[in-house]
This record gives structure tokens, C-alpha cells and sequence, in this order.
């Protein structure tokens, strides 16, 4: 049987759709491990303009705050970009909706996500003088953390306050990082890129890494790629990462069900 070839038109017509469709620009973004920042190192301390500052702690540990890499908002994703990012195992692809809104320029989406940081660094300090139980105001302490924006990095600094506001060592030595925002009453909230955030988390060496209860569906088996080895612990409040640092078998997803 003999089959006729397609029309040289047809195939340069197809050539050319398959080649348009490679670099066309798409609604997704591409989610990386970024980096794992100590909290504990230079990023919290006393405030200086305050009279009498408070008594800070030598930590005996690290506490990583986790960040992720993303398209920037100003730019998008080609079919040739989102081909070779679903073959790797350490890049993930998202729909562009899920961070960034429609109509919202470059410029106010990196606002945004600083508004969100400056909110979530308040928000921690709060939380943590509430759990402490301390005469204290959220001016005495001094967060400072450059080129980072987003709220994820709330339950790390609340815990980082604790452990130098208070002479108990919460860590005994380990590296434990943290991802997740919180509320002025401890309520720790999901966040997107927590399987990224993990893997930026087990490259730094982290023993023990904490996320919210709310995103442990994101964690489950067959949705995120994990290594072997890593120990995640699930929490819903920052009374509750405080008790599985101090516990000796804290909850994981697994044991919640997810």
C-alpha cells in the first residue's frame, strides 16, 4: 500500500504551527528551590532605638526561612520551557493565576510581595510575644531580610523570636527550616512551592523541616516528588511547632492522613 506524502504547503504549515507553538508564550510559571536563609543569623535582633533592649539568647541551632524561584511577573513561559521543565524532577509547573493577578504590573506584584513580607514579619513578632507571654512590643525587635518578598516566611520568624527570647534551647543543636505564613495568633496558613521550598530545605542540610497541616495534600505521594530521608512535621499554630520541636515523634502528614 502506497500512502501519499503531505502536500510540501501542508508540511511547511505544520512546521511552522509546531514551531509557533513551542515559543508562544503560555499562561504557567515555573517554580524552583530557591534558597535557605537563617533567621537566627543577623536577621532578628534586638531594636536599637529602643531604651532598654531586650535580652536576646545564644541559639544553638539554625532556623531556615525557605524561598522559591519564579518566573518573573513580567515574563512568560514558552512550550519549549514548560517540555524541558516537566522533565526535570526539581522544577514544577504552575498555572500563572495561582501568583500573579491579571492587569497587575511587574512593579506592583514585587510592592505587593514586600507589603506582604513587612505584614508577615509584624504578624510573627505578635504571635511570638502572645506565646512567650512577655512584656514586650512588637518595635523592640528588628527583622531585616533583603530581596525576599511573600508571607511564607512567618511561622520561621515567630519561631526564631522564641528561640532568642528565651534561655531554653528549642533547637539542641539542629538545623530545622520552616515554611508557612502566620497570623498575630499563631495560626499557621498554607503556602504555594512547598515541594520546591522541601527540596531548597534538604539541600541546605535541614534535619527536620516544618509545614502547614494545610498543605500536606500538595505532599502527598504521586503530587510531589520528595526524597527519601526527609522528615517533615505538620503544624496548624505556632504552639504546635514548638511542641514537635520538643517531641520526639511529631506528627507528619502520614499520620494525619494526608
Amino acid at each position: 500500500m502506497h500512502h501519499n506524502r503531505l502536500p510540501r504547503l501542508a508540511t511547511a504549515t505544520l512546521t511552522l504551527f509546531f514551531g509557533l507553538a513551542l515559543f508562544a508564550p503560555l499562561p504557567f510559571v515555573v517554580l524552583t528551590p530557591g534558597n535557605a536563609q537563617d533567621v537566627l543569623s543577623k536577621v532578628i535582633t534586638p531594636a536599637k532605638t529602643t531604651s532598654t533592649p531586650l535580652k536576646f539568647y545564644k541559639a544553638d541551632g539554625h532556623i531556615y526561612l525557605l524561598s522559591i524561584l519564579i518566573t518573573n511577573p513580567d515574563a512568560y513561559v514558552t512550550g519549549a520551557e514548560l517540555i524541558y521543565s516537566w522533565a526535570r524532577s526539581d522544577y514544577s509547573v504552575m498555572p500563572r493565576s495561582l501568583f500573579y493577578r491579571d492587569g497587575v504590573s511587574a512593579t506592583k506584584e514585587k510592592a505587593i510581595a514586600k507589603t506582604e513580607m513587612v505584614d508577615s514579619q509584624l504578624s510573627a513578632k505578635v504571635a511570638a510575644i502572645k506565646y512567650l507571654q512577655i512584656n514586650a512590643k512588637p518595635s523592640d525587635i528588628s527583622i531585616s531580610l533583603a530581596k525576599t518578598g511573600g508571607p511564607s516566611g512567618g511561622l520561621a520568624f515567630a519561631l526564631g523570636i522564641v528561640e532568642l527570647l528565651t534561655p531554653e534551647n528549642i533547637l539542641r543543636g539542629r538545623s530545622v527550616a520552616s515554611t508557612g505564613t502566620i497570623d498575630s495568633d499563631g495560626n499557621v496558613g498554607g503556602i504555594g512551592g512547598v515541594a520546591e521550598k522541601i527540596l531548597a530545605a534538604h539541600k541546605a542540610g535541614a534535619d527536620l523541616i516544618l509545614v502547614p497541616k494545610s498543605n500536606c495534600k500538595d505532599l502527598a505521594p504521586g503530587v510531589a516528588n520528595i526524597p527519601k530521608g526527609i522528615k517533615i512535621v505538620a503544624v496548624g499554630t505556632l504552639k504546635e511547632a514548638i511542641t514537635a520541636l520538643n517531641s520526639a515523634a511529631p506528627h507528619s502528614c502520614a499520620n494525619l492522613g494526608a
